[in-house]
């Protein structure tokens, strides 16, 4: 999954998380941090609803390390595959394994020996050589 850097999102969106993001602009933009509202200051509002804002931001990190380690997965699995690749070469031009040998074939391969011939005729090519036309 990819975030753009560029763009800070929440990922789990929550209608209150929202509004208490809201409130505390608002009280901000407002100079109502040093207020009581009914026994709550800005600053025990801030403390109650930060786990839900810390929470998120950690969530968030994670989901960007688990896109860093699924690249480094996804590097790794290119030189994985250039080994196999090598390896495959290797055993098949070996003079005491080769294409046909056990070898190859538990790596999951299919000898040389078993494999179809490939030659395939097309219908037309069968008509034309089956039917003979005698006048």
């Amino acid at each position: 999954m990819y975030i753009p850097k560029k763009t800070k999102i929440m990922i789990i969106k929550n209608r209150t998380v929202e509004r208490a993001r809201q409130m505390k602009e608002a009280l901000i933009n407002n100079n109502a941090t040093e207020m009581d509202f009914a026994g709550m200051t800005y600053a025990q509002f801030c403390s109650g609803v930060a786990p839900s804002f810390a929470k998120r931001e950690q969530y968030e990190e994670s989901l960007m390390t688990a896109a860093g380690q699924r690249q480094e997965i996804d590097n790794a699995d290119l030189d994985t595959a250039e080994h196999v690749a090598h390896m495959r070469d290797a055993i098949r031009c070996h003079p005491g394994y080769g294409p046909n040998s056990a070898l190859y074939v538990q790596c999951e391969y299919i000898a040389d020996n078993q494999k179809k011939s490939g030659l395939t005729r097309s219908t037309d090519e069968e008509q034309t050589e089956s039917t003979v036309v005698e006048e």
